[in-house]
């Protein structure tokens, strides 16, 4: 009985949320398998390849730009597996894009729509100029930080060699997402959000669950204190 009370307290104890936020990358994407977030268990989960070219995974929108299929024939960038095959050519798939690099391109969630605010959040950069940037806002609107990176290759025949994944972690929820780069217009791909089954806030039952199990520790408590 006492180790059952205690093996639930430490379930207990391990839903709790924390406030900390972590930033991401950038890491080296080649396929989904590459992402920190492929292996996590999740209530909801989006990854946005934009290969039926289109933005449409829900609760999602973007601005500016648009899908690279929508306006251009070739020339496109996007994740090296989205074609079938990991071969150094991005060329085939499609990708969101943007011409005005330095404005960068933001991505924002509805809270409304998902039901809650994603606590994971990434994007794979694959194309563009100069120095990147990647920043995330909690749900206040509040920046968690900033990323940079050095990657660019200055190429724009499809190679993927050069794309990177940066993503954000925060518990409390991420409302936005803005991705830049300081020359040329810029390319991403994968856009992938979820909430994490650990962020889900503990339901009433669970609550009342965890204040029996104190009660019963209490109680077993002062028995033995009245046989000691």
């Amino acid at each position: 009985m006492k180790r059952l009370l205690i093996c639930s307290l430490l379930f207990l104890a391990g839903s709790v949320t924390t406030a900390n936020a972590s930033l991401l990358g950038p890491t080296s994407y080649l396929s989904f398998a590459d992402s920190p977030f492929s292996l996590l268990a999740y209530q909801y989960f989006y990854n946005e390849t934009f290969e039926d070219h289109l933005l449409n995974t829900p609760g999602v929108t973007a601005t500016p730009g648009f899908v690279t299929s929508i306006g251009f024939a070739f020339g496109r960038d996007s994740v090296d597996a989205d074609d079938g095959s990991i071969d150094g050519s991005g060329s085939p798939g499609d990708s969101y894009f943007s011409g005005a690099g330095s404005q960068g391109i933001t991505f924002t969630f509805n809270e409304v729509i998902l039901g809650a605010l994603p606590d994971n959040v990434g994007i794979v950069w694959t194309d563009g100029g100069g120095t990147i940037g990647f920043e995330a806002f909690d749900a206040a609107n509040q920046s968690l930080g900033v990323v940079n990176g050095t990657h660019a290759d200055f190429s724009n025949g499809g190679t993927t060699a050069e794309d990177r994944f940066y993503g954000a972690i925060n518990a409390g929820g991420i409302s936005r997402i803005h991705i830049w780069n300081t020359s040329g217009g810029i390319e991403v791909d994968h856009l992938q959000y979820g909430l994490t089954v650990t962020s889900v806030p503990l339901p009433g039952a669970m609550v009342l669950f965890g204040s029996s199990l104190f009660g019963m520790l209490g109680l077993m408590f002062r028995k033995q204190n009245k046989l000691a």
